[in-house]
């Protein structure tokens, strides 16, 4: 994940896009996709939610109780479990691609999020918070927010993915500087029975899923999922090695194997939860590590555990107490010649536990209050690197502990019943070698001049501490690294103004204009004084945009999306944060019934320039069909119809500038239920 030295290369897109029968038919298919509509086939969990609810679906992670999205101090979007079937996504991140405004990249390793203007090679999405049903995700020593196979979740345990875009620190605290994901699961009393799911795919994917539920005791009732996966990894063309025999050929190099375990018990007011993941991933190519060879790898294990209580107090108070742990364990293998050829390996270990709680309520007429606490303490923030054959002593070897303790409130007052306002503010106070103290305000102000118009008027203010990485982490090499433990809070404020406008239950369009300022972005540059890499807090960067949306559902099932965002991203000082900020997005996202019971979903995104590497379209498609009351499915995903095979920024604007990305694949599942 954090290689040490020089690529010697720039990396270059060398594959043949002009293959006319190829792309004849997927024309063909995508046309009889879209033409085939017919029969009263539709899809049912689409149709039988009422349209005005589809269009304004519940939002939990946008405060610390559930809202409507019409209510709500957000421009929150959120994907739901038929949405995620019937267009094919396979990640967190696929999903997330459809969302307006954001744009994913990928290393060929992890996936990245630019959200608004903002997007850094390679900053594992520290500026991004992960939740999975409100439990942070993100670890603590990279704070690394997973979004693609590195996510510890299975796609299909999704209920809905929520986005919540601006500053969410008043909310959650640190990280949230740009947005927050937050994944709610599927209830354990949602189903009875159990499903195995068979997947098959390019580069010899195969992944077997078995999920069952099981009733504990009287009133109890427990979901268990377990899949394992396998890829052989596909052939990556980059730019002409001399050294390299295959002529910058790295092949079959990504392959991937990886478990997951997931668990949820629930009875009454008690949801328990485990979610554990192991994957281990190969890398295709690694700034300073032996081009080509298939031990460059990186292996991500992470734990999740967590008890929630929600008690009822009275009818209008809720109280709230959750109990949770987790672990991250990295290994990152680059094969080097110094000489001799060396196994060279970096390693990180991270072991959190907490507790938060809250209080919910409605005592005060016109009032939603909450107020609560969290406290975190991680006993282990350790990384190290280390030559493993042949064997030496460590280069790096570091020990840490964190704790952080945060206090918070927010409270919806109805001043009229058409004009609410939400305030609230949270205190932080980070131990990690130094300690640093943070006040985040939001307020929000939502009017409703008419019942088809909603007007939003949000603005906030988020921070992210420096994580241990960028403090603690010194090597001496071929291109040494050195910490810098006088870093200081990266902070942004940042104000949205939102309009939606609902002439009908079925359809809405909404407006979002947004300014963000962040100051004192850390940086990774070379100190002229030794040529040690080093962060520092050199950077600040001005965002704008503006989002446009169009949503409109049909009774039948059909569903319509379409948004597109204009953004620009200024520099405001010397160091640039702003090289690979996309100026214009656009997103088209269908789904239709069509004949024999057959669903059609289809996506289309356009990316425009980022910095040094091309703008892309691509167009993805999928034909399902679900029975059995919907437990049992087939689907057909087809992937870069037109193989486009685009290029996204390199995981480092310097080392490692362009990543050549897949043309079409495949996919094929099929999930019975018992």
């Amino acid at each position: 994940m954090h290689p040490q030295a020089v690529l010697e290369t720039v990396v270059k897109q060398a594959s043949d896009k002009t293959q006319r029968g190829a792309v004849r038919w997927r024309v063909g298919a995508v046309a009889w996709a879209l033409g085939v509509m017919a029969g009263t086939s539709f899809a049912q969990d689409l149709a039988s939610v009422p349209l005005d609810q589809l269009l304004d679906l519940e939002v939990s992670a946008a405060s610390k109780f559930a809202l409507r999205l019409s209510e709500s101090a957000s421009s929150a979007t959120v994907i739901g479990a038929d949405e995620i079937r019937a267009l094919g996504y396979r990640t967190l991140a696929e999903a997330l691609q459809s969302v307006r405004g954001l744009v994913v990249s990928s290393d060929r390793t992890y996936s990245y999020l630019g959200v608004r203007g903002y997007a850094a090679a390679g900053d594992y999405n520290t500026r991004i918070l992960l939740l999975i049903d409100g439990n942070r995700v993100n670890d603590t020593v990279f704070e690394q927010a997973f979004l693609g196979t590195e996510f510890p979740l299975d796609i299909d345990l999704v209920e809905r993915i929520e986005f919540i875009p601006g500053q969410g620190s008043a909310v959650h605290g640190g990280n949230a500087l740009f947005g927050v994901v937050n994944v709610v699961t599927r209830s354990a009393a949602a189903r009875s029975g159990g499903d195995v799911s068979v997947i098959a795919g390019s580069s010899t994917w195969r992944q077997l899923r078995v999920s069952a539920t099981q009733p504990i005791g009287e009133h109890g009732v427990l979901l268990a999922s377990v899949n394992k996966r396998r890829a052989g990894g596909s052939d990556v063309s980059y730019a002409s090695i001399d050294s390299n025999p295959d002529g910058g050929v790295s092949r079959g190099t990504d392959h991937e194997r990886g478990e997951q375990l997931y668990l949820k018990y629930q009875q009454a007011d008690v949801t328990a939860t485990l979610v554990h993941a192991d994957r281990t991933r190969g890398a295709t190519a690694v700034p300073g590590a032996l081009f080509g060879d298939t031990r460059n790898a990186y292996r991500d294990a992470i734990t999740l555990a967590d008890v929630a209580l929600a008690q009822r107090i009275d009818a209008a108070s809720l109280w709230k107490l959750r109990v949770y742990g987790g672990r991250y364990a990295f290994k990152g293998d680059y094969m080097v010649d110094y000489p001799p050829l060396t196994l060279n390996r970096d390693w990180a270990e991270s072991r959190w536990w907490g507790l938060e709680t809250n209080l919910y309520t409605q005592h005060f007429a016109g009032h939603k209050l909450v107020v609560g606490l969290d406290l975190q303490k991680s006993p282990r923030s350790d990384q190290g690197n280390i030559d493993v054959d042949p064997a030496a002593p460590p280069y790096l070897e570091d020990r840490r502990s964190s704790s952080r303790q945060s206090v918070f409130a927010e409270d919806q007052w109805a001043v009229t019943s058409r004009v609410s306002i939400t305030a609230g503010l949270r205190y932080d106070r980070i131990s990690e070698g130094a300690t640093s103290s943070e006040f985040s305000p939001r307020v929000a102000l939502i009017s409703r001049p008419h019942d088809d118009v909603v007007l939003k008027l949000i603005h906030g203010r988020a921070f992210r501490a420096p994580n241990a990485y960028e403090r603690y982490y010194a090597i001496e090499g071929t291109v040494p690294y050195k910490g810098n433990a006088n870093l200081e809070n990266e902070r942004v404020r940042g104000t949205e103004a939102v309009l939606e406008y609902r002439p009908s239950p079925s359809s809405r369009w909404l407006v979002s204009a947004y300014g963000n300022r962040a100051e004192k972005l850390l940086m990774q540059t070379v100190d002229p004084a030794d040529n040690a890499l080093v962060f520092n807090n050199l950077a600040s960067m001005r965002t704008r945009g503006l989002e446009l949306e169009f949503e409109r559902l049909w009774p039948a099932g059909a569903r319509l999306r379409g948004n597109y965002s204009v953004q620009s991203a200024r520099n405001q000082s010397e160091e640039s944060a702003a090289n690979h900020s996309v100026l214009r997005l656009g997103k088209l996202a269908l789904v239709l019934p069509v004949a024999g019971g057959w669903t059609a979903g289809t996506q289309t995104v356009l990316v425009s320039r980022r910095g040094e590497v091309a703008g892309y379209g691509v167009t993805h498609l999928t034909l399902s069909r679900a029975w059995a009351g919907d437990r049992s499915h087939f689907s057909f995903s087809l992937y870069d119809v037109f193989d486009r095979r685009h290029d996204d920024p390199g995981s480092d604007s310097v080392l490692q500038p362009v990543t050549p990305q897949d043309g079409s694949s495949w996919r094929v599942e099929l999930k019975l239920a018992f």
